[in-house]
């Protein structure tokens, strides 16, 4: 039931309902969730956005106050110190009207600093270019050393005066003496830092400055800033974030500023659920590049901690976190009643959907069934016949459907079946007819050649021993020997230049032409002649064959030979290495008419062996295209010394055939081994 198409069709039909489904509900309550986040995080971006606006406008005010009152003070100082340079400018003069001597005046100019009195805050001074105070409002700063002080640039004092004052005739520096002595420094300025204008009287070595505090300005704006806590906390008391989240600021130090009251211990006491973190290590990691940052934490609740969402905006100048917090599932409150309400209207729709698709699933497989039934009753049909009854299969064929298609291309499928099998069994029979005739042709071909070994009995001087694989059913190799009379042997091996019928064919005409030519002649150079013009006669093909021809003289061992283009023979010596006869007498027979070939020859010794074979031994291929090649060869004749011509000829087969392995013969092997005894009588 399970493997059935109609179980598979509906299955099916289920899974894409239930899928669609599943992904409709999901897909639309992450939706509408990312939806109601992104209208929060707008809402929050906006309410942080005017928050943090009506505090930088604010702030604004504050360092726009501020500096009027720093740009006020400074003209101050300005004021204070050319009244008091003037002083020092009019003891000057009398220096240089020789009415007082310059000691003299340095002393008025020290006295007259000593009795300034400027204020609470403000101070006149004198010292020297290296920093070494002379006169000072305040008679606790007499004889201090300035020169270590530094300005908030970190040049020292006297220094960073003489150079201001070398660019712009005056100096105004920023620093900080809250390690001033005496034990009422405190009392002067509780913070140290000071703003001083310096002016230079030449004459007498001095440098002449007014210096006032820095601090009840900031106090000024500080008072600002409180200020704005204040308004701030009265109107973020107000504001409503979702349905129960507030807006509250932190500051660097973890501080809230103005935190609601009720939730501000479970506020500092808050973790985030993943790293474990407290609110403030969470609030120091957001970037003051992003406003608003989105954070997630959960507060300490009596059953289970409440997951909370805040968004978190940072003010530099002030170091403010302005952060707009309410819980998690106030957002996911609206789409999870929605996916309750799309859940009850899917599963009606489903319930409809999964009955509709069983009936389809029925209609659809009725008529597959019967393509069942009628492709189980093709075996049982004849297709040697030109035709046979369709049944059920021609009124499916009849309609328009994808499944009348299946069905013409059944019926199509039945027609060309029966002209196939047809076809299949006349090719069998001529196939069958063909394999015949080459197996008659075969044994034909091995009719032709030499088949009794050994050859000659009777002769002990001759041990002698060929063979012929053909790399089809016929080949077109070739070997013979004959006694010419009672002591001249005749050997020859050849070669078609091709293989199959063509050759075989070639190769038992060559065969018979030198049979001929030995009855007419004694040389064989000349035999040689007259097989290359019968052959290169009528050779519309062009076809050719190498050819070795021999005539071993069995009483003196003499071997008179012409060699057509064929490998070189191997000579086997009975001591020595093994060695090629690689003379040629001329081009393989066939080529061209009007050929001379020179007779060449060789002294065998008692127990020299003569080993001639075709380039299928030699050339013999592995699957990975590696040749048997003659070298290995030559060594396998010179380990194979003591094997009579049948064993050595049996072996060099072997070794060929071990290594060409699996892979298909590709020509023709043959191999020729004959070796000569000296007949003492």
């Amino acid at each position: 039931m399970f493997r059935s198409l109609q179980f598979q069709l509906f299955a099916g039909l289920v899974v894409i309902l239930l899928g669609a489904g599943v992904t409709i509900t999901i897909s639309t309550r992450e939706q509408m969730r990312d939806a109601l986040i992104a209208a929060e995080t707008r809402a929050a971006r906006n309410m942080l956005g005017q928050i943090e606006l009506q505090i930088s406008n604010r702030y604004r005010e504050l360092l726009s106050e501020k500096l009027r009152i720093v740009n006020e003070r400074r003209d101050a100082l300005e004021h204070l110190g050319g009244f008091t340079v003037a002083a020092a400018a009019a003891h000057e003069g009398l220096v240089e009207r020789g009415a007082a001597s310059r000691a003299e005046a340095r002393a008025l100019t020290l006295d007259f600093v000593n009795a300034v009195d400027l204020g609470a805050s403000v101070e006149a001074f004198a010292i020297t270019r290296s920093g070494y105070v002379l006169a000072h409002s305040d008679p606790s700063q007499h004889g201090r050393d300035l020169g270590a002080q530094r300005d908030i640039k970190g040049r020292p004092l006297p220094e960073a005066v003489q150079e201001d004052i070398e660019l712009d005739g005056k100096a105004y520096v920023l620093f900080d003496d809250a390690a001033r002595d005496g034990a009422d420094a405190g009392a002067h300025d509780a913070d140290g830092r000071r703003f001083a204008h310096f002016r230079e009287v030449q004459t007498l070595g001095l440098y002449i400055g007014v210096s006032d505090r820095i601090g009840d300005v900031e106090r000024y704006v500080e008072t600002g800033v409180e200020a704005t806590i204040s308004t701030l906390a009265d109107t973020l008391a107000q504001v409503r974030v979702v349905d129960t989240g507030f807006v509250f600021i932190m500051d660097d130090t973890m501080e809230a500023v103005t935190p609601p009251a009720e939730w501000a211990a479970t506020l500092l006491e808050a973790r985030d659920p993943d790293s474990g973190l407290i609110i403030p290590e969470l609030l120091s990691l957001v970037s003051s590049e992003d406003a608003p940052t989105a954070v997630d934490y959960a507060l300490p609740g009596a059953e289970a901690p409440v997951r909370m969402r805040a968004y978190v905006s940072y003010f530099r100048p002030l170091g403010w976190y302005i952060v707009s917090t309410f819980p998690a599932a106030e957002i996911n409150r609206p789409a999870n009643d929605l996916i309750r309400q799309q859940s009850v209207i899917f599963a009606a729709v489903l319930a409809v959907a999964l009955l509709l698709a069983w009936l389809f699933a029925l209609k659809l497989t009725g008529p597959l069934r019967r393509l069942t039934g009628y492709a189980r009753q093709l075996p049982q049909q004849d297709f040697t016949h030109a035709d046979g009854p369709h049944g059920a299969l021609d009124r499916l064929a009849d309609t328009r459907s994808e499944v009348g298609g299946l069905a013409r291309a059944f019926r199509f499928m039945e027609g060309e079946l029966r002209d196939n099998i047809r076809a299949l069994l006349d090719t069998t029979r001529d196939k069958e007819r063909i394999e015949s005739e080459l197996n008659i042709a075969r044994d034909i071909q091995q009719g032709l050649l030499p088949k009794i070994f050994p050859p000659f009995p009777d002769n002990p001087q001759i041990d002698l021993h060929a063979s012929l694989t053909p790399a089809r059913h016929v080949g077109g190799d070739l070997f013979d020997f004959y006694f010419l009379d009672d002591h001249r042997l005749l050997i020859a091996v050849g070669d078609v230049a091709d293989k199959g019928v063509p050759s075989a064919l070639f190769m038992a005409i060559t065969k018979t032409l030198v049979k001929s030519a030995s009855a007419q002649e004694t040389d064989p150079a000349e035999m040689m002649r007259r097989v290359n013009t019968a052959l290169s006669a009528d050779n519309p093909r062009a076809m050719f064959v190498t050819l070795f021809i021999g005539i071993l003289d069995i009483r003196t061992g003499t071997l008179d030979y012409v060699n057509a283009g064929q490998n070189p023979p191997v000579v086997v010596p009975v001591t020595g290495a093994p060695a090629l006869m690689r003379e040629i007498s001329g081009p393989p027979a066939g080529v061209m008419e009007g050929l001379s070939y020179r007779r060449l020859s060789r002294q065998l010794a008692p127990g020299d062996r003569l080993v001639i074979y075709t380039d299928g031994v030699t050339e013999a291929m592995t699957d990975t295209n590696e040749e048997y090649g003659t070298d290995r060869l030559l060594s396998l004749l010179e380990a194979g010394r003591g094997q009579d011509a049948k064993q050595l000829v049996d072996c060099v087969l072997d070794d060929v055939r071990a290594h060409s392995g699996a892979a298909e013969q590709s020509d023709d092997l043959t191999l020729l081994c004959l070796t000569w005894q000296h007949d003492p009588d």
